[in-house]
């Protein structure tokens, strides 16, 4: 109800410096752990926001009801990146926090 401007993820800043980023902060993380398998296939492909989001495996704005967030954290099946070291808890954290602030292609 008051005057302060809202980023796109919601947050009021109004800069969007609080929001986190597709571009620079998320994609790169695919590319160094995922793509190698998810990059043409594997049924899921990484390369581009655009296939992420075709592929169903992130619910906008909820991390907790992503089947991504789900598989990287080893709660549905394998978990990935498969037969490699798991992401770091703050890797994971910074996934979600993307997702719940609605998975922009920013």
């Amino acid at each position: 109800g008051g005057s302060a401007i809202e980023d796109e993820c919601g947050e009021c800043d109004g800069d969007n410096s609080s929001c986190v980023n597709y571009s620079t902060e998320i994609q790169p993380i695919f590319t160094a752990n995922c793509t190698g398998c998810h990059g043409s296939s594997g049924g899921l492909t990484l390369t581009s926001y655009t296939s992420l989001m075709e592929s169903d495996v992130v619910v906008s704005g909820n991390s907790v009801g992503s089947q991504l967030i789900k598989k990287l954290k080893g709660t549905a099946g394998t978990q990935m990146p498969k037969n490699q070291n798991p992401l770091d808890d703050a890797t994971i954290d910074l996934i979600e926090t993307w997702i719940d602030e609605g998975a922009e292609n920013n």
